[in-house]
């Protein structure tokens, strides 16, 4: 094993999804590397958020392995590995008949959190919505919904972030909220979004993928927004 295997905290291997005749991913191969901030661009139906369900293990894949922690994150999928792993997506995954409380508690109690309402009023307390805590989720703002949803995220203080669209939404102040959990400590982050300016902003690495390939992959380094853009125009078949 070379030292970039043993950085590699995701390792996929030929990765296919298929439905029916349609095929959403065809062979990915994609490593990530801990601490890694990966941004992944593309057009609608280009196969992202199936690889994010697939590493989170909400979507089985076809053929192909993905390897978390050097663990098949498909054959040998357990409580551990699920710990590992925190999703943000435009979906809140919150039970819109309970409190906010009510929610953290409940997925506190499934990663079997100690001092689980300590952790809870804390999270709450930084993303600004302590005083909402006794509300039903379903009278909640969108805005409001996706900071419970970011704390649901960090119960268990993952050390890799699956982010589908969180943005979409959000308010100014969410954002900035949002991009300041991203930011103050190191974890492994894959982010699908189609907001360039912000993908880019906070990437370490670019990753496009349209009809179900990797089309382009490269560090930022000092990648500029126009050529980003770019590159993004002529990678893929949206325009």
């Amino acid at each position: 094993m070379d030292e970039n295997d043993a950085n590699d905290i995701i390792k996929i291997k030929k990765l296919t999804k298929t439905y029916g005749r349609s095929r959403a991913l065809d062979r990915i191969d994609l490593r990530v590397g801990r601490g890694e901030f990966l941004t992944i661009a593309g057009p609608n139906g280009a196969g992202k958020s199936t690889l994010l369900g697939i590493i989170a293990g909400l979507i089985r894949p076809t053929r192909g392995e993905v390897l978390l922690d050097d663990v098949d994150a498909v054959k040998d999928r357990d409580d551990g590995l699920a710990r590992k792993i925190g999703v943000l997506s435009f979906h809140s995954f919150l039970y819109s008949d309970l409190t906010v409380l009510e929610n953290l508690r409940f997925y506190a109690k499934l990663y079997d959190i100690e001092d689980a309402e300590g952790r809870s009023d804390e999270l709450l307390q930084r993303l600004g919505m302590s005083k909402r805590s006794h509300s039903l989720t379903k009278t909640l703002s969108r805005g409001m919904k996706q900071r419970v949803a970011l704390a649901r995220t960090l119960l268990h203080d993952p050390p890799v972030l699956l982010l589908d669209e969180p943005y979409v939404g959000l308010d100014q102040g969410a954002m900035e909220l949002l991009q300041r959990f991203l930011s103050e400590k190191q974890r492994t982050i894959l982010l699908v979004t189609h907001d360039l300016n912000r993908g880019l902003e906070v990437a370490d690495r670019i990753v496009i993928v349209d009809r179900g390939h990797i089309v382009h992959d490269e560090p930022k380094n000092g990648l500029t927004l126009q050529a980003f853009d770019d590159i993004y125009r002529g990678s893929t078949t949206s325009f």
